[in-house]
């Protein structure tokens, strides 16, 4: 029981924390990079923000790789291809 409580706790802090943001770490016209926490921020949250800087070219965001580095830190790596 107090690991079970222990561990809400702990996705509680995360979830609350700086790190929940998400954010671009690359973004050019061939790819963009978003790195998002898999807690409040999932994958299609992702998506959306990369589909956004791909359109700026005129293109559209294809996942290239889906990165899981720790338990709140991802990575989702996108192509930006032409429509």
């Amino acid at each position: 029981m107090r690991y079970r409580a222990r561990l809400a706790a702990a996705l509680a802090f995360l979830s609350l924390s700086g790190c929940s943001s998400l954010r671009i770490v690359e973004n050019n016209p061939a790819a963009v990079t978003v790195r998002y926490d898999g807690i409040v921020q999932t994958l299609s949250d992702a998506t959306a923000v990369a589909e956004k800087r791909c359109g700026r070219y005129g293109k559209s965001a294809k996942l290239r790789k889906d990165e899981h580095i720790a338990l709140s830190e991802r990575f989702a790596h996108f192509d930006c291809v032409g429509r």
